[in-house]
């Protein structure tokens, strides 16, 4: 299958891992679109192929990426009060989908394409002009509601996902919001399905390959990361400095643990990564930089001469380096609420050891959690609950005081639920869907 993504390969973390398991599934004359600096990029078997083109001009990228992470990022994320919308950025954020869509007209045949995220939200309903079919994964949520004065360029967003021959969504609540608002603001939509034509909405959460982070987790030994970590037990989370991660609620948990605890210091070490994301975006600068003010804080009040009790690393980590993180974490704490896939908690469970097996806790607002399974072996803690702090840090203690075997039993639930949607399976769907025109039905 060929995949149109904004960012190619290798680029993403676990999504852009799970589109090369996508890619490679096809055969030798499958294709990867992408944008490199300002150049679109075709990216075969056999060679990268530089499209002939004019460079894209700044000004279209530097309005694309506004509009991307200032304005479709925040109304996803239910946080309307961030949001700039600006008529020139939408325009040109139009205009980079159509370059896509023209450059892949003009050099492939009619091929099947499977599309990634916002960046490219246009791109099914262009292609879909020169009868190209075409899937799209949105693997962030779609909100409950939309004000009304974004109402039209989230509609004309909407309409082009429907081009596509399926809309794929993480969880159950993101399809519905999608469908209740398409039955808002487009009524005859629901009549005209019947009739084909209108792409299908289904819940695909994007799966892992299991295989590929035990194998990993095996070869540790003998190898030495490039990462010091704590001699003693620690809670990893890995996670994004943007507010949907829920970073800042964590950080009070952990000023609250050591506070109400001090006899645990120097005995539990908390490690993060806690990236920018989105850099230039006033609302998650700001939260990153109260991130970090806050992680520095903790440490100042807290550290003793040979200990602190936070350890914040590099967003980008090697391999070895984060297979080594999972497999040696006490505790996997995942604080985000409805953001996204929560891949990093379906790999830190494919990395454990049945020996001395660490435990998942996470938000039950998390897409993870939506998943009975998850929920149910997990620690999950209410997100919505007025003291969220307490919260966090009552479920960490819980994690952190399980026996060994109540965490062999809940981490063999957890590791077979992974096994019933792995990323093979998750791309199975699409390949179906799309090459073989197989009843959607049959490929999930």
């Amino acid at each position: 299958m060929n995949v149109v993504s904004f960012k190619g390969p290798g680029s993403d973390g676990g999504i852009s891992t799970a589109l090369e398991h996508l890619y490679k599934s096809g055969g030798r004359n499958q294709s990867w679109w992408y944008l490199a600096q300002d150049q679109i990029r075709c990216q075969t078997r056999s060679a990268v192929r530089h499209i002939p083109s004019e460079n894209i001009p700044a000004q279209i990228g530097d309005a694309h990426y506004q509009f991307c992470h200032s304005f479709i990022w925040s109304i996803m994320h239910s946080l309307p009060e961030q949001a700039c919308y600006k008529e020139e950025d939408f325009f040109l954020y139009k205009r980079l989908n159509a370059i896509f869509a023209s450059q892949i007209e003009r050099l492939q045949s009619h091929d099947a394409y499977f599309v990634q995220n916002y960046e490219l939200a246009l791109v099914p309903k262009l292609l879909k002009r020169s009868g190209r079919q075409s899937v799209i994964f949105w693997p962030t949520p779609w909100p409950k509601s939309i004000p009304a004065q974004y109402s039209a360029p989230i509609l004309e967003i909407a309409e082009s996902l429907l081009a596509a021959k399926v809309i794929a969504f993480n969880t159950k609540e993101d399809a519905s919001n999608f469908n209740n608002f398409i039955n808002q603001q487009l009524p005859y939509i629901e009549s005209s399905r019947s009739f084909g034509g209108v792409a299908e909405v289904i819940v695909a959460p994007m799966g892992i390959d299991i295989e590929y982070w035990k194998k990993q987790s095996q070869t540790l030994a003998g190898q030495q990361p490039s990462i010091d970590l704590p001699t003693g037990p620690y809670v990893l989370s890995i996670d994004r400095g943007e507010q949907s991660s829920g970073a800042e609620l964590r950080l009070k948990a952990i000023d609250l643990l050591f506070t109400r605890y001090p006899q645990l210091k120097e005995q539990l070490t908390f490690v993060q990564t806690c990236g920018h994301t989105s850099p230039g975006i006033k609302a998650n600068d700001s939260y990153w930089k109260d991130c970090q003010e806050a992680s520095a804080a903790i440490n100042s009040k807290h550290a003793t001469t040979n200990w602190k009790p936070l350890v914040s690393l590099s967003q980008t980590l090697s391999t070895l380096d984060l297979t080594a993180l999972y497999s040696q974490a006490a505790v996997m704490l995942v604080t985000a609420g409805h953001d996204g896939l929560n891949l990093s908690a379906k790999e830190f469970i494919a990395c454990q050891t049945p020996e001395n097996p660490g435990m998942l806790v996470l938000s039950d607002q998390s897409s993870v959690a939506e998943d009975e399974g998850f929920a149910r072996a997990a620690i999950t803690f209410k997100a919505t609950e007025q003291d969220e702090v307490e919260a966090i840090l009552d479920a960490t203690l819980r994690g952190l005081r399980l026996s060994t075997s109540e965490k062999q039993r809940r981490v063999k639930i957890l590791t077979e639920q992974l096994q019933k949607n792995n990323l093979q399976q998750w791309c199975n769907q699409f390949s179906a869907v799309l090459n073989n025109g197989d009843d959607l039905a049959a490929a999930i």
